[in-house]
Protein backbone atom coordinates (compact mmCIF):
# COMPACT_ATOMS: atom_id res chain seq x y z
CA UNK A 1 0.00 0.00 0.00
CA UNK A 2 2.97 2.54 1.30
CA UNK A 3 3.94 1.86 -2.82
CA UNK A 4 0.94 2.65 -3.94
CA UNK A 5 0.07 5.65 -2.16
CA UNK A 6 2.99 6.61 -0.26
CA UNK A 7 4.23 5.93 3.16
CA UNK A 8 3.62 9.34 4.08
CA UNK A 9 -0.51 8.69 3.78
CA UNK A 10 -0.34 4.42 5.53
CA UNK A 11 -0.51 4.38 8.88
CA UNK A 12 -0.81 0.75 11.11
CA UNK A 13 -2.83 -0.10 14.20
CA UNK A 14 -1.58 -2.77 16.52
CA UNK A 15 -3.49 -4.07 19.41
CA UNK A 16 -0.70 -5.45 21.57
CA UNK A 17 -2.24 -8.37 24.19
CA UNK A 18 -6.14 -7.18 23.49
CA UNK A 19 -8.07 -10.09 24.23
CA UNK A 20 -10.58 -9.40 21.10
CA UNK A 21 -12.19 -12.93 20.30
CA UNK A 22 -10.83 -14.73 22.98
CA UNK A 23 -6.83 -14.47 21.08
CA UNK A 24 -4.24 -15.04 23.76
CA UNK A 25 -1.01 -13.70 22.16
CA UNK A 26 0.77 -15.88 25.50
CA UNK A 27 2.96 -14.29 28.23
CA UNK A 28 4.33 -11.09 28.50
CA UNK A 29 7.81 -11.34 27.62
CA UNK A 30 6.74 -12.59 24.24
CA UNK A 31 4.19 -10.30 23.23
CA UNK A 32 6.60 -7.56 23.99
CA UNK A 33 9.28 -9.97 21.93
CA UNK A 34 6.57 -9.98 18.92
CA UNK A 35 5.81 -6.17 18.89
CA UNK A 36 9.25 -4.91 18.88
CA UNK A 37 10.09 -6.98 16.36
CA UNK A 38 7.37 -5.99 14.53
CA UNK A 39 7.58 -2.25 14.95
CA UNK A 40 11.48 -2.52 14.61
CA UNK A 41 10.49 -4.29 10.83
CA UNK A 42 7.83 -1.26 10.43
CA UNK A 43 10.37 1.82 10.97
CA UNK A 44 11.94 1.30 7.63
CA UNK A 45 8.96 2.06 6.29
CA UNK A 46 8.45 5.51 7.21
CA UNK A 47 5.08 5.23 7.33
CA UNK A 48 2.98 8.27 8.86
CA UNK A 49 2.11 6.47 11.88
CA UNK A 50 1.43 3.94 14.18
CA UNK A 51 -1.55 3.58 15.90
CA UNK A 52 -1.71 1.23 19.32
CA UNK A 53 -4.82 0.17 21.13
CA UNK A 54 -2.99 -0.34 24.20
CA UNK A 55 -4.04 -2.38 26.79
CA UNK A 56 -2.03 -1.40 29.68
CA UNK A 57 1.78 -2.52 29.06
CA UNK A 58 3.86 0.24 29.55
CA UNK A 59 7.01 -1.05 29.29
CA UNK A 60 5.84 -2.26 26.04
CA UNK A 61 4.11 1.37 25.07
CA UNK A 62 7.39 3.08 26.25
CA UNK A 63 9.65 0.94 24.07
CA UNK A 64 7.14 1.40 21.16
CA UNK A 65 7.79 5.27 21.39
CA UNK A 66 11.32 4.92 21.94
CA UNK A 67 11.48 3.23 18.58
CA UNK A 68 8.78 4.90 16.42
CA UNK A 69 10.09 8.52 15.04
CA UNK A 70 7.19 9.13 13.30
CA UNK A 71 3.45 10.27 14.87
CA UNK A 72 2.36 7.77 17.81
CA UNK A 73 -0.72 7.63 18.28
CA UNK A 74 -2.45 6.22 21.65
CA UNK A 75 -5.69 4.96 22.57
CA UNK A 76 -6.15 3.44 26.28
CA UNK A 77 -8.29 0.89 26.33
CA UNK A 78 -11.38 2.14 29.23
CA UNK A 79 -9.99 5.21 29.70
CA UNK A 80 -12.44 8.06 31.01
CA UNK A 81 -12.39 11.73 29.36
CA UNK A 82 -9.88 12.93 32.04
CA UNK A 83 -7.42 10.83 30.96
CA UNK A 84 -7.55 11.77 27.37
CA UNK A 85 -4.44 13.79 27.20
CA UNK A 86 -2.51 11.19 30.00
CA UNK A 87 -0.17 9.62 27.59
CA UNK A 88 0.81 12.59 25.47
CA UNK A 89 1.51 14.64 28.87
CA UNK A 90 4.06 11.66 29.79
CA UNK A 91 5.19 11.52 25.88
CA UNK A 92 4.47 8.47 25.75
CA UNK A 93 2.19 9.86 22.03
CA UNK A 94 1.54 12.41 19.89
CA UNK A 95 -2.03 11.80 19.52
CA UNK A 96 -4.70 10.56 21.47
CA UNK A 97 -7.91 9.75 19.41
CA UNK A 98 -11.00 10.27 20.78
CA UNK A 99 -12.68 6.97 18.69
CA UNK A 100 -16.14 6.15 20.53
CA UNK A 101 -15.87 9.77 22.38
CA UNK A 102 -15.89 11.22 18.74
CA UNK A 103 -18.26 9.30 17.34
CA UNK A 104 -21.15 9.60 20.18
CA UNK A 105 -20.89 13.43 20.32
CA UNK A 106 -20.48 15.12 16.79
CA UNK A 107 -19.51 18.14 18.70
CA UNK A 108 -16.96 16.85 21.31
CA UNK A 109 -14.44 19.55 21.13
CA UNK A 110 -16.71 21.92 22.50
CA UNK A 111 -17.70 19.63 24.83
CA UNK A 112 -14.39 19.22 25.99
CA UNK A 113 -13.46 22.95 25.66
CA UNK A 114 -16.57 24.01 27.92
CA UNK A 115 -17.01 20.77 30.03
CA UNK A 116 -20.34 19.46 28.92
CA UNK A 117 -21.52 15.90 29.28
CA UNK A 118 -21.10 13.57 27.01
CA UNK A 119 -23.12 11.24 25.35
CA UNK A 120 -22.37 7.72 25.81
CA UNK A 121 -21.54 5.51 23.07
CA UNK A 122 -23.81 2.92 22.16
CA UNK A 123 -21.76 0.15 22.39
CA UNK A 124 -23.50 -1.13 25.43
CA UNK A 125 -26.53 -1.64 23.89
CA UNK A 126 -24.84 -3.09 20.00
CA UNK A 127 -21.36 -3.53 20.16
CA UNK A 128 -20.28 -2.77 17.17
CA UNK A 129 -21.60 0.53 16.70
CA UNK A 130 -20.53 3.54 18.48
CA UNK A 131 -21.83 6.27 16.52
CA UNK A 132 -24.41 8.64 18.45
CA UNK A 133 -28.12 8.24 17.24
CA UNK A 134 -29.14 10.81 14.32
CA UNK A 135 -30.91 12.54 17.29
CA UNK A 136 -28.37 12.84 20.14
CA UNK A 137 -28.39 16.59 21.05
CA UNK A 138 -25.12 18.75 19.98
CA UNK A 139 -24.26 21.83 22.65
CA UNK A 140 -25.01 24.17 19.78
CA UNK A 141 -27.92 24.64 17.26
CA UNK A 142 -27.90 22.03 14.15
CA UNK A 143 -27.38 24.10 10.71
CA UNK A 144 -29.97 21.78 9.50
CA UNK A 145 -30.75 18.18 8.43
CA UNK A 146 -28.35 16.37 6.21
CA UNK A 147 -28.67 16.24 2.55
CA UNK A 148 -29.79 12.67 1.27
CA UNK A 149 -26.46 11.40 -0.24
CA UNK A 150 -28.29 8.19 -1.40
CA UNK A 151 -31.93 9.01 -3.09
Amino acid sequence: MAEEIGADRVGIRLSPSMPLGGIDEGDTEAVRAQYRHLVGELVPLNLAYLHVHHVGDDELLRSLREMWPPALLVVRYGRNREQIADDIDAGLADIAPLGHFALANPDIVERLRTGAPAHRSMTSTRPLCTAARPDTPTTRPSPGPMPNLYP
